[in-house]
């Protein structure tokens, strides 16, 4: 028997009713007499029109009033695109026509907290729906709760308020398989300097404001400022030249004495890692968030961008980014950007000081280039500052199929990928479609680690190992150089898809959707996030559960509770669940069942 921790409801409202019915089909009951009408003869070929159906009702957590025009969404493997509809007055929707499938539901509405049926928690999974061919899950009730607030004001050094200042609400979540601050909600301030974001989940939050008119976007990217634009921050220039409170400075961002508004986190910090975390409850309004923004002398950065020839490079990117996010999943620095002119030159304006990577971009040819070069800042300009471009790495191979079952897809509805694994992506992610043959070229790629990945339509087929020079490098990083061809890479694909399913229940046997069953390596190794060797399931209303496609090997298998969606890429985690967990070995195209009684303290 595994023990896990007991049932902790952190929102109380954030819920579900159970289903009232589960029948196979409805139909009529003795004495009872159907209407006459004509159906139309449809062609042999034609498949019957699917009878299944999820009906249910919305309403408010707070008020029990019906929530009207709320969006039912539900998607299914076998529901391409998934289906919608809005709730009626009554707060009833009824979705029908549904074939057989395992069903995801969620609904969201403005102004409310968005759910999954069976979530209990911010940023953590739904109970799937697994329906049968013509059955009727009816009566499920969303209690969906309104959204919590954060509002405040922000002012400036003398304790004025700051009108048309962005102020952006941030969280930290699993993305990618790591730890990342994101953005939850935007507000601006008024003439009062007050702002209000609301629609929040509850949990704990970061808020940072950005004065008007800056080229900066905070930590989630920029806005671009080519020479002698004004990229200053409209809400503060200060200084000589400088356009008075709530004005520009008119000094064109050129005097190095000028001072201006650097982007502020509360309460009254410049660094991320200085914040302090605001508290929110379900439904809760936390006032008072105020702050001043900070004044500091800026930096205006300038110079030139050329390619490995000596010609000036005509289009592309730069970028700055805090050398202390660079590589760090769990921290966010300021991401500022500029333009390539078409003289290869650039300017980026008001940079507050610190140390920073510039990335730069080039996109003269159909391969980018890429530089990235370290540069402190202090409050001084720099001007001509030179980056010279270098070509990307290409990698090339070939596909190929390991004999199965299934019919080999048409090869050119593959693409080759190769994601970063230390951030150092610079624009978007080049991909290769591989050819008739099987061969592909994938080019332009940025100087770094990198995993290689498969994309496109795969149909039943599953990536397999990657191979350089006789080594499996799967999971392994490779190390890429500027100007690097790395060829003979061969890409195994198979279609012997493993299995692991089986039932979530208590000692008495009922069903224990709530819980999660997570699958992970005993090789700690592979504890990283994207790994493929980590995987998770939600049990069904019935309480089964099925991961399909792990990699062969050797696997800790649980179950748990997270706290939220993605938190099991963190080795720690892992590491805490290893003890009562149960080990099985999976093989290509292994069925393993692995069934697991929870004891609910």
């Amino acid at each position: 028997m595994i023990r896990v921790l007991s049932v902790s409801v952190l929102i109380a409202s954030l819920g579900v009713g159970v289903l009232a019915q589960q029948t196979a089909g409805q139909r009529p009951g003795p004495g009872s007499q159907q209407p006459a009408r004509d159906t139309p003869a449809l062609p042999k070929d034609t498949p019957p029109v699917p009878t299944g159906r999820i009906t249910g009702r919305v309403v408010a957590a707070d008020t029990g009033r019906p929530v009207k025009r709320a969006r039912v969404f539900v998607t299914a493997a076998e529901l391409s695109g998934g289906r919608g509809m809005m709730t009626d007055d009554a707060g009833v929707f009824d979705l029908t026509e549904l074939p057989a499938g395992r069903y995801n539901l969620t609904v969201s509405k403005s102004g409310f907290v968005s759910l999954s049926y069976g979530q209990r928690r911010p940023l953590q999974a739904g109970t799937p729906l697994q329906l049968a061919d013509g059955q009727q899950l009816t009566g499920i009730q969303f209690q969906l709760p309104r959204g919590s607030v954060v509002s405040g004001h922000v002012l400036d050094e003398d304790g004025d308020a700051m009108p048309g200042v962005i102020v952006r609400v941030m969280r930290y979540q699993y993305q990618q398989g790591e730890r990342r601050l994101t953005p939850s909600g935007t507000g601006q301030t008024d003439d009062k300097g007050q702002y209000r974001v609301w629609g929040l989940l509850p949990g704990d939050y970061y808020v940072s404001a950005v004065a008007r008119g800056g080229n900066f976007a905070g930590p989630f990217g920029g806005r671009f400022a080519g020479p002698g634009g004004p990229g200053g921050f409209g809400g503060g220039g200060r200084g000589p030249g400088g356009g008075g409170p709530n004005g520009p400075p008119t000094g064109g961002g050129n005097d190095q004495e000028q001072i201006n508004y650097a982007p502020t986190y509360y309460p009254g910090v410049a660094s991320v890692n200085e914040a302090k975390a605001i508290t929110v409850g379900l439904s809760q309004e936390v006032l008072d968030i105020s702050f001043s923004m900070q004044l500091v002398r800026m930096s205006r950065l300038s110079g030139h961008v050329t390619n490995p020839d000596g010609t000036p490079v005509t289009s592309g990117n730069v970028n700055l980014m805090s050398d202390a996010a660079v590589g760090r999943a769990n921290q966010i620095g300021t991401n500022i950007g500029g333009r390539i002119q078409w003289d290869g030159a650039f300017a980026i304006n008001s940079v507050p000081p610190g140390r920073y990577i510039l990335r730069a971009r080039g996109d003269d040819s159909e391969t980018p280039q890429f530089a990235a070069q370290p540069v402190s800042l202090n409050g001084e300009d720099v001007a001509d500052f030179t980056v010279i471009l270098s070509a990307g790495a290409t990698v090339s191979g070939t596909l190929t199929f390991l004999p199965g079952q299934s019919p080999v897809p048409n090869l050119t509805q593959f693409r080759i990928l190769a994601p970063s694994t230390d951030r150092s992506d610079f624009g978007p992610q080049p991909n290769a479609r591989a050819d008739k043959e099987g061969h592909f070229t994938l080019s332009g790629v940025s100087a770094g680690a990198h995993l290689i990945r498969s994309g496109g339509n795969a149909r039943g087929w599953i990536l397999k190992s990657v191979v350089v020079g006789g080594r499996d490098v799967t999971d392994t990083p490779i190390q890429l150089r500027s100007g690097e061809n790395l060829a003979n890479v061969t890409v195994v694909f198979t279609d012997q898809q493993n299995e692991l399913n089986g039932t979530v229940t208590n000692e008495s046997g009922s069903p224990m959707p709530d819980y999660t069953v997570l699958a992970f390596p005993t090789d700690s190794s592979l504890w990283r996030p994207q790994a493929r060797q980590i995987m998770t399931a939600r049990p069904d209303q019935t309480g089964k559960y099925r991961i399909r496609g792990l990699p062969p090997g050797q696997y800790y298998v649980v179950t748990v509770d997270p706290a939220e969606q993605g938190e099991w890429f963190e080795p720690t985690y892992l590491d805490e669940h290893r003890a009562g967990a149960a080990r099985l070995t999976l093989g290509d195209g292994d069925v393993k069942t692995q069934d697991f009684k929870v004891s609910v303290k």
